[in-house]
């Protein structure tokens, strides 16, 4: 009992982290472009992370599904370390990332975090190659994909917006930035809603099944919303101040263009059960726009946010096997 308890209360603690490391990549631009304040922005994506969680949880689950069975993991003990190990490898990379201000990507910490302990206490025969195939897609998608349609987007706004004046694009900019917040939340809310599926089965004794039905799982949609919504609202300032400002200055209407074009970027992955990182989406959008008016991008920035991309995978998935190698011991 002790030990699911924990395992309970590590995923809120995962879930809040993600609203205070990774919800601030919805509020970046309108922080950055000078139109709201943080708090107060930060509390508007917080209302709408918990909207976004909430209805695209009982319309298309599907990123949920594929995270629920990213790893067979069996019921029992075993089960449960496998889920305490893979998300305390993300909360302590997540945490010393933002100590120094760097976004991080709490899809592919989970992802990686969940392999690495499965593999620790099951071996390679538990992971599904499939699903890694799906993150693997998202990970292109959110890279390439985003950049070619934030350059696109750019382009049509600039020509749209060309005699608006910044006062109106600021109006525009509150509702793309509820927009992006409300796809974060339908993005990266179902990754924890599929991180508490597989804990329900576990503690039941059984598979997760390949199909999930949403309503099946209401209360843990809408407590995933809740914690989100707590953990969005008091924010990570120092993470929305980077991106917003240093990976390269924006306009009012770049701004506009690189909020337009993230939640495009991660509708279309949602809605394909693709669990994909929105801090990559939301940066490449940023950087996308920025090249499609042929602005200087901060190098040092985006080499810094790089470097966390790529320490990512390998970080969480080696933490979470040593981890899960020294409780199985006890």
């Amino acid at each position: 009992m002790i030990i699911q308890t924990l395992a309970v209360i590590i995923t809120v603690l995962l879930i809040f982290t993600n609203g205070l490391t990774d919800a601030p990549n919805a509020i970046a631009t309108i922080i950055g472009s000078k139109v709201m304040s943080f708090r107060k922005a930060s509390m508007i994506s917080a209302i709408f992370n918990f909207i976004g969680i909430a209805a695209m949880s009982f319309v298309n689950i599907s990123v949920a599904d594929c995270i629920s069975t990213m790893v067979n993991v069996q019921g029992g003990l075993d089960g449960i370390l496998v889920l305490i190990t893979a998300m305390l490898s993300v909360i302590v990379f997540a945490l010393v990332a933002m100590h120094f201000g760097i976004p991080t990507s709490e899809t592919h910490g989970l992802v990686a975090g969940l392999t690495g302990s499965a593999i620790a206490v099951y071996g390679f025969k538990s992971v599904n190659v499939n699903q890694w195939i799906s993150v693997g897609v998202g990970l292109l998608w959110s890279i390439l994909g985003t950049f070619v349609v934030s350059f696109i987007i750019e382009k049509i706004l600039r020509k749209t917006f060309k005699k608006v004046e910044d006062s109106v694009i600021s109006k525009f900019q509150i509702f793309s930035m509820c927009a992006m917040s409300f796809m974060h939340g339908a993005q990266d809310g179902q990754k924890f809603i599929g991180i508490l599926i597989i804990y329900t089965f576990i503690v039941k004794g059984l598979t997760v099944p390949s199909y999930l039905v949403p309503t099946d799982f209401a209360f843990i949609i809408m407590f995933v919303a809740f914690v989100m919504f707590v953990g969005v609202a008091i924010g990570g300032e120092k993470i929305a101040e980077n991106i917003g400002n240093n990976v390269t200055p924006l306009t009012k209407k770049q701004a506009l263009s690189s909020d337009i074009a993230s939640s495009i970027a991660l509708f279309l992955a949602s809605v394909n059960g693709l669990p994909v990182s929105t801090t990559h989406v939301k940066t490449m959008a940023i950087i996308g726009v920025g090249k499609s008016d042929k602005q200087k991008v901060g190098k040092k920035a985006v080499v810094g946010i790089i470097k966390a991309w790529i320490l990512t995978f390998p970080v969480c998935l080696i933490l979470s096997y040593i981890l899960a190698k020294i409780f199985i011991r006890f």
